[in-house]
């Protein structure tokens, strides 16, 4: 415990699902969290939550669509903290759907939060942590930069963009000498808040899914949330443009596709 004192760190999409699980892991050792996110009532009561619990978090309002967004965050953390020290890039939206069925609409909205969202978060925060001698970012990407399903045609190839933006700025980062590690967590299928109801967990498809996991089971937002402590932290200070797969092993077995037709 406290690997992180005094330590600043934004998690974007943290008010619930793997974000919160991030959120509630930095806490728990010592970080000041800024929990970011465009769901208010489900941020405040997370921040809320955490400061009950003797944690200091607190809930701010982003669109990491949004360039000014992101300005005014990183401009409020440092005139309140005086410090960022770690970035996880957790938000983002998924449509399930084939290439033919897709539109541009729908792959811009997706592009727009996944990929675009963390381009703009680093760019915004890169400053702040050369200020403060270093960092960490954490990009959230997907097992589905090594898997290939008809239904992520759309959200694999933005996390497959997210994964190579993750390497691209970890060795631009390293070569200027500025002691900002970037790494990325590849997460599968994890027990979050929409997938805890029994009446989804018995869907087939769901249950073909767990089925295929080697582990047999999902992860825990809490057991992704230690993935991101240790890379926040100095255990990991000889890791940079990393991929950490935590998916309890799917990505190394074949997975059964819809039959053909």
């Amino acid at each position: 415990m406290g690997r992180l004192n005094d330590k600043v760190a934004i998690v974007t999409g943290g008010s619930r699902g793997l974000g919160g699980g991030a959120a509630d892991a930095l806490c728990a050792e010592g970080a000041s969290v800024v929990i970011a996110d465009v769901l208010d009532d489900a941020g405040q009561a997370r921040a809320s939550d955490l400061r009950a619990a003797g944690h200091r978090a607190r809930y701010v309002h982003l669109d990491v669509r949004e360039a000014q967004s992101w300005a005014a965050l990183v401009d409020g953390v440092m005139a309140t903290e005086g410090r960022i020290d770690g970035l996880v890039n957790n938000a983002g939206i998924n449509i399930p759907i084939d290439i033919e069925e897709a539109t541009v609409e729908q792959f811009q909205a997706i592009l727009d939060v996944n990929l675009i969202g963390p381009f703009l978060g680093i760019k915004a925060v890169l400053p702040a942590m050369r200020k403060g001698g270093g960092g960490s970012i954490i990009n959230v990407a997907s097992n589905s930069t090594k898997m290939a399903l008809p239904t992520t045609s759309l959200y694999g190839a933005s996390k497959a963009g997210i994964a190579n933006l993750t390497k691209t700025t970890a060795v631009h980062c390293a070569l200027r000498g500025d002691n900002i590690r970037v790494n990325s967590i590849h997460p599968g299928a994890h027990l979050t808040e929409m997938l805890e109801n029994p009446q989804v967990q018995a869907m087939p498809q769901v249950r073909a899914l767990v089925d295929a996991i080697p582990m047999g089971r999902m992860g825990l937002p809490a057991e992704f949330g230690k993935v991101v402590v240790f890379l926040a932290s100095e255990d990991s200070s000889y890791m940079t443009a990393a991929e950490l797969f935590t998916d309890g092993g799917l990505t190394v077995v074949s997975f059964a596709h819809p039959a053909r037709g």
